[in-house]
C-alpha cells in the first residue's frame, strides 16, 4: 500500500542531485528511484514513467519547460503513472539498462531518456525528447492499452526482457583471437571510409570529440606509420581546437558540435570530456610539437582549475549549456555568444584581421549572434594579411584580454551557466590521468602538483576502507570507479616513486576481482549487486567515456608492469583477446580496447629513472618526445618493485625496458632517447 507522501507529492526536494532538484517544483509527482516502491507497485499495478537526464542537458531543460512544468501533462502522468526522475550520472547503471532497452526498441538513444515500464520496471515503450502533444498522446495511448489489453503489454514486456538478456549474452560471448598488426590496418581502413576528409571527424553531423577514438588513431599511426590516419587525426584535433566547440575566451571544450564544421557547439561542458581531451592534446603536442595543441591543453587545464574545481578539492561534473540573457530567461549558449552590437562597442584593434580570423561576417552569425571560432590557424591568416607571426600573436593576446574583460563586465546581464557540483569518482580519476599527461608535456606548469592534490582528495573523500564511492556522499561505486581510480593510483606512483600507490592499486584490483567477477567470463559486471539477467549491465563497448571493462583491461595491464604480478597481465590479455572479433566493422566502438591491444601487438616500453634526480630525468625526455604505450617509473633510490629492485647507481640513471626486460643503464639522455624511441 502506498502512502500519500510516496505517491501524491513530488519527492525530489531533498535530493543531493542538482538535476533532480531542478525538477523538484514540477507539478509531476516525481519519485526518487526506490526499489521498495517498485516491489510494492507490483500489486498496485501502475505503469511507470522513468525519465533520465542530467543537469546540463539542453533538451532535458526544453522538455521540462514544455511538458513537466505543464499542469495538463502532469495531470495525465499523476493519474495513470508512477513517475521516477533519475540522474544518469548518479545512477549510470539504470541509465545503461534503459538506454539498452531504448536501443533495442528504436535503434537510437540520447537524453532525455523517457521510458514507460511495467509495474516491476520492465520497459515497454521509450523515446528521447517528446513535444508536449506527442508526450500526452503517448501517455494516453499506452495507458489505454494497459487498461484494455494488459496481456498484450505484458507479452511485450516478456519479449523485452528476453531481448535485453540476449543483448547481455551477446556482449558476454567472447570472440577470442590474438591481435596481429594487420588487424589494426583492417580496422582503420574500414574506419577511414566514414571520415570527413575536409573538416576532420566523422562524415556528417553531429560531431563528438570522442577522445578514445583519436587517442587510438594517434598511437596506431605512430606505431604503424600510416600517414593517412595520422593526417586525419591531427586535422580533427586542429579543427576541434580552432572551432566553436573550443571556448577560446574561457577555456574548455563543449560536449559536441551540431554541424560538420565544428563551429556550432552544444554548449554544455563536461568534466569527462575535458579530462580526456586534456591528456589527448598533451600527447599530441609531444608527438607533433604543434603549439596549437599545447596551448589548447594548457587552456583546458586552466579552465578546469578556474571553473570546475570545488572547495573540497574535487571537480564538478558539468557546466550547463543554458543561462539567462537580457533576451531570454534561459538561452542556449547565451553566456558564450556575442551580438554584433556588443563586438562593435569594443575597441578591438586591427578589426579587419580580427573579423577574418574569427569569421565575423554579415552571414556567419548563429541565431543572430556570433560564436567566436577560428576557421584557419593564426599563421595562415597572418600570411594573408602580410603580417608577421609575432605581430599576429601580439594582436591575438590583446583580443583575448579585451574579450575576457568584456565578458566579466557583462556578468550582470550574462551570468555564468549553473555548475553541477556532483563530484564523480570516475571523472575525477580520469582527470588525474589527464594532469599526468600534461605534466609530461609541460613539466614546468605544475600539473604534477594538481594531479597529486586531486588524488589525495579522492582518497580522502571517495574511498571508505575497501569501498570506493561513486560520488561524494553517494552510493557505492561501480566498476569504472574502481578501475579508473586504480589507474590514477599508478599515475601517482609514476609521478612520485611512492610505492604505496601501487599497493593501493593492487587492493583495488583484488576488490574488482571479488566484487564484479562473472563466473566463466573474461568480463566484469558493472555493479556489484545481483540482478535479474535482463537488468544486468555489462559495459563493453566504448563511448564518449571508455567502457568500464576496457578500463579494467588497461588497469590490469599497467598494474602487472608496475607490480610484477603476471596474473593481472594474463587477465588483461584474455579480456582484449575476447573482443577481437567484434572490432573490425565497429572500430570506433572499441577504440580504447584497440589502444590496449596495440601494446600487445607492438612493443610497449617502460622508462625507469633511478636516483635523486629521477623526476627531472623523466621530464627532460618526455616534454618533447612521445612514444605510444610507454609506462613511466621512478625511484630516488633502489625500490622494491621488479623494475626498480636492487638498482643502486652512483648517479641518476635511465633503464629503458620492454615488457620487463631492460637495457643496460645509461645516464646519457640521448642514449636513453634512442633506446626508448626504437
Amino acid at each position: 500500500m502506498f502512502t500519500r507522501f510516496s505517491m501524491y507529492f513530488n519527492n525530489l526536494e531533498n535530493s543531493n542531485s542538482l538535476y533532480l532538484q531542478q525538477h523538484a517544483t514540477n507539478p509531476v509527482h516525481w519519485q526518487n528511484w526506490d526499489e521498495n516502491l517498485l516491489k510494492n507497485n507490483i500489486t498496485g499495478n501502475r505503469l511507470l514513467v522513468i525519465s533520465i537526464g542530467y543537469s546540463s542537458c539542453h533538451w532535458c531543460h526544453v522538455m521540462e519547460e514544455e511538458s513537466f512544468e505543464d499542469a495538463e501533462v502532469a495531470s495525465v502522468m499523476n493519474e495513470h503513472f508512477i513517475s521516477f526522475k533519475v540522474d544518469r550520472e548518479t545512477r549510470p547503471d539504470l541509465d545503461s539498462r534503459y538506454m539498452s532497452a531504448l536501443q533495442l526498441m528504436t535503434g537510437t538513444g540520447g537524453w532525455p531518456l523517457n521510458i514507460i515500464a511495467l509495474p516491476d520496471g520492465t520497459p515497454v515503450f521509450g523515446g528521447t525528447y517528446f513535444s508536449k502533444p506527442d508526450w500526452i498522446a503517448t501517455l494516453q495511448q499506452v495507458s489505454a492499452l494497459w487498461k484494455k489489453e494488459p496481456q498484450q503489454v505484458l507479452d511485450y514486456g516478456v519479449q523485452m526482457q528476453a531481448g535485453m538478456a540476449e543483448m547481455i549474452q551477446v556482449s558476454l560471448t567472447p570472440m577470442k583471437d590474438r591481435f596481429r598488426k594487420e588487424d589494426f590496418d583492417d580496422v582503420v581502413n574500414f574506419w577511414m571510409r566514414t571520415i570527413d576528409p575536409i573538416h576532420g571527424g566523422p562524415n556528417g553531423s553531429p560531431k563528438f570529440p570522442m577522445p578514445s577514438n583519436y587517442s587510438f588513431l594517434l598511437d596506431y599511426s605512430l606505431h604503424s606509420g600510416n600517414a593517412a590516419a595520422l593526417e586525419h587525426t591531427l586535422l580533427s584535433l586542429q579543427k576541434m581546437a580552432l572551432g566553436g566547440m573550443y571556448d577560446w575566451i574561457h577555456g574548455g571544450m563543449t560536449r559536441y558540435s551540431t554541424d560538420r564544421y565544428w563551429k556550432v557547439p552544444h554548449f554544455e561542458k563536461m568534466l569527462y570530456d575535458n579530462a580526456q581531451l586534456l591528456g589527448l592534446y598533451a600527447r599530441a603536442s609531444r608527438a607533433t610539437k604543434n603549439k596549437v595543441f599545447l596551448d589548447t591543453a594548457i587552456s583546458i587545464g586552466d579552465f578546469l582549475k578556474n571553473e570546475m574545481l570545488l572547495d573540497c578539492g574535487l571537480f564538478a561534473s558539468a557546466i550547463d549549456a543554458d543561462s539567462p540573457t537580457p533576451q531570454n530567461q534561459k538561452e542556449e549558449g547565451g553566456y558564450y555568444t556575442w551580438s554584433a552590437d556588443e563586438l562593435n562597442a569594443l575597441s578591438i584593434p586591427n578589426r579587419t584581421f580580427f573579423n577574418n580570423y574569427f569569421d565575423i561576417t554579415p552571414h556567419s552569425s548563429w541565431e543572430g549572434k556570433y560564436i567566436l571560432h577560428r576557421s584557419k590557424p593564426l599563421q595562415e591568416v597572418a600570411t594573408q594579411h602580410k603580417v608577421s607571426n609575432t605581430e599576429a600573436l601580439k594582436w591575438e593576446n590583446q583580443w583575448k584580454s579585451i574579450l575576457i574583460d568584456a565578458a566579466k563586465k557583462r556578468g550582470h546581464s550574462h551570468p555564468k551557466p549553473s555548475r553541477d557540483p556532483k563530484a564523480l569518482t570516475n571523472c575525477n580519476a580520469m582527470l588525474v590521468q589527464g594532469y599526468f599527461d600534461m605534466h609530461l608535456a609541460a613539466p614546468e606548469n605544475g600539473f604534477d602538483s594538481l594531479a597529486l592534490k586531486l588524488l589525495d582528495s579522492i582518497q580522502g573523500m571517495l574511498v571508505k576502507g575497501h569501498q570506493v564511492l561513486h560520488e561524494l556522499n553517494g552510493n557505492e561505486g561501480f566498476l569504472d570507479d574502481y578501475a579508473t581510480l586504480g589507474i590514477a593510483y599508478l599515475k601517482g606512483y609514476a609521478l612520485t616513486g611512492v610505492e604505496d600507490y601501487v599497493n593501493k592499486a593492487t587492493k583495488l584490483a583484488q576488490e574488482i576481482q571479488s566484487q564484479f567477477s562473472i563466473d566463466g567470463s573474461p568480463f566484469y559486471k558493472y555493479a556489484s549487486e545481483s540482478s535479474a539477467k535482463w537488468q544486468e549491465v555489462i559495459e563493453i563497448e566504448d563511448n564518449v567515456i571508455p567502457s568500464a571493462n576496457s578500463f579494467v583491461a588497461q588497469f590490469f595491464r599497467e598494474l602487472a608492469a608496475y607490480g610484477g604480478e603476471r596474473t593481472w597481465a594474463e587477465k588483461s590479455s584474455n579480456m582484449v583477446r575476447s573482443i577481437h572479433g567484434k572490432v573490425f566493422k565497429n572500430g570506433q566502438n572499441f577504440s580504447h580496447w584497440l589502444n590496449i591491444a596495440l601494446a600487445q601487438s607492438y612493443s610497449s616500453k617502460e622508462v625507469v629513472a633511478i636516483g635523486t634526480q629521477s623526476s627531472t630525468l623523466l621530464e627532460s625526455i618526455t616534454n618533447s618526445h612521445y612514444r605510444p604505450n610507454t609506462l613511466y617509473l621512478q625511484s630516488p633510490n633502489s625500490g622494491t618493485l621488479p623494475l626498480t629492485l636492487d638498482r643502486n647507481p652512483k648517479e641518476s640513471t635511465y633503464f629503458i625496458c620492454s615488457h620487463g626486460s631492460c637495457s643496460l643503464p645509461t645516464s646519457e639522455q640521448q642514449v636513453a632517447l634512442e633506446l626508448w624511441m626504437q
